[in-house]
């Protein structure tokens, strides 16, 4: 439900987000207790024996089309030279972090308020029935965005960062689309012909040339829209700012997984204006999403996938689907619990159990109740990890009290507040966060993950934040643990476990 209207913003507007930083300065790291330990040292280094190292890009671009074997397929950055979308202009990390905040005001708000606050405007409602097929590239100023969240979802940049690629159809047409774990209850294709009338919305669907695509119809039980008669089962309610129907065909997944009559969403846009990602794959737990239908074809365990998200646009991550989506090695691994959020129109989304926190070896003075009974969110579209104002206080005030030997940077950089100048030292120890999970595991986050640099070349001598942001202190939710956080480290949906794991340079 409104945990998706962050979805739309992708069929909106997509520009390109800033790329994830990777420490690649001339140093050398180790891990020492709770803290990590930078050194300059004379010649290149790759920073850090436990990060993945990058794949080359020849090998990770002719393997996007060719899977990885045994159900993996490639994961890009929308900022990868293997993306389509490699090359197209930057945000800020101010841009991003607004963003952030305007996606979680979308996904958690009512459904009545959202309602009120998407609906069109006069101005735009004179353009005609469907004001996403008009309106999909608003000026660069348009990326500027309250803090509380815009009302109107078409000036949203593009909410999501990495895709895979994916064959729908007989014979097979092959799409670019971005993963999404918090979408409207299905994945989202833009089909032919264009709601201009024309066929000039590449890349699109061309259901006409595929031989077992279906309309799925109102009153059948693949239909999730209260509807009647014969007609097309559209999609409704608070996604009617988008234009689109349901359908079914055949999904493969390089290199062996496919499913028939999978259900998604046919999208009634316009020309996208050379915006080459054709659409979403929904890895929420909503029954039409990718993991679900995988379980009801028997091709694997109750929404059981995996991803790892690669941390440098050079590198390569991966979405492991069914029975390889496993834990394996409990010594390098923490496990959440996965819970309900309590909220049947966030019913679709991952809440784990995060109970506390500590920085190095402190535990942070993080209020009993804090993070209450609602969970944390995981969510690959929100780039920065954010939290409520007790918990995001307490991490700031413990981190600039135990990095006092070094020069604080204020006013921070990119919306951040607590910055450091690393730029002229030789020397570096940064306190690892810790998240913790009613289980007793415990999830370290490495100083890559919970800075951001200024300069990712000279990373970590340069300008450095504390890449966390605070939640508005009127939102109901604890957290939301964004890519940036957990790039690099496989995320396990166990959902028949109960269970999410997380295994560190896994890509």
């Amino acid at each position: 439900m409104t945990s998706s209207v962050a979805s739309l913003s992708f069929f909106c507007l997509l520009v390109l987000l800033l790329p994830a930083p990777h420490g690649a300065s001339s140093h050398a790291s180790y891990k020492q207790g709770s803290r990590q330990i930078f050194s300059r040292t004379s010649g290149r280094s790759s920073g850090n024996s436990q990060q993945a190292s990058s794949v080359s890009t020849a090998t990770t671009c002719s393997s996007l089309a060719t899977g990885l074997g045994n159900n993996k397929v490639p994961v890009v950055h929308r900022q990868s030279p293997c993306s389509q979308l490699h090359g197209l202009p930057s945000l800020t990390a101010a841009d991003v972090l607004r963003r952030d905040a305007s996606l979680i005001w979308r996904r958690f708000s009512s459904q009545s308020s959202l309602v009120d606050a998407l609906a069109p405007s006069p101005a735009v409602a004179a353009l005609g029935p469907s004001p996403a097929a008009t309106v999909l590239a608003p000026s660069p100023a348009a990326t500027i965005i309250p803090a509380n969240g815009s009302s109107d979802p078409r000036t949203l940049p593009g909410a999501l960062d990495y895709s895979v690629l994916v064959n729908y159809g007989t014979p097979e047409q092959q799409f670019p689309v971005f993963l999404d774990t918090s979408s409207v209850g299905a994945s989202m294709l833009r089909c032919k012909p264009c709601a201009s009338g024309s066929n000039d919305c590449d890349p699109a669907f061309d259901t006409s040339q595929s031989s077992t695509f279906a309309n799925v119809l109102c009153g059948s039980p693949d239909c999730p829209t209260n509807c009647s008669g014969g007609s097309f089962c559209p999609l409704d309610g608070i996604y009617s700012v988008i234009n689109g129907t349901f359908a079914e065909d055949v999904l493969a997944l390089a290199p062996s997984t496919a499913i028939n009559n999978f259900k998604f969403v046919c999208l009634n846009v316009s020309k996208p204006d050379d915006q080459p990602v054709a659409g979403t794959l929904d890895l929420s737990r909503d029954r039409n999403s990718l993991p679900s239908q995988l379980s009801s074809s028997g091709q694997a365990p109750a929404a059981a996938f995996s991803y790892c998200l690669p941390k440098s646009p050079s590198s390569q991550g991966f979405l492991s689907l069914g029975v390889n989506a496993t834990v394996k090695d409990d010594n390098v691994t923490a496990h959440a619990p996965l819970v309900s959020n309590g909220d049947p129109e966030l019913a679709s989304m991952y809440f784990i159990d995060l109970v506390g926190m500590s920085l190095g070896d402190e535990d942070l003075p993080i209020p009993v109740g804090t993070f209450g009974s609602n969970g944390t969110n995981l969510d690959v579209g929100t780039t920065f990890t954010m939290l409520a104002p007790d918990a995001y206080t307490a991490l700031s005030n413990s981190f600039q009290k135990q990095m006092s030997r070094y020069n604080f940077s204020s006013p921070g950089i990119g919306g951040f507040d607590t910055c450091f100048n690393f730029t002229d030292l030789n020397d570096l120890v940064i306190p690892n966060v810790q998240f913790k999970f009613s289980n007793g595991d415990i999830l370290e986050i490495h100083a890559d993950q919970m800075l951001y640099y200024d300069d990712t070349d000279a990373a970590p001598f340069t300008m450095a934040c504390l890449a966390f942001s605070s939640l508005d202190a009127g939102d109901s939710f604890s957290a939301v643990i964004g890519s940036y956080t957990l790039a690099t480290t496989e995320v396990v949906y166990n959902v028949a476990g109960g269970e999410v794991g997380f295994i560190p340079w896994s890509c």
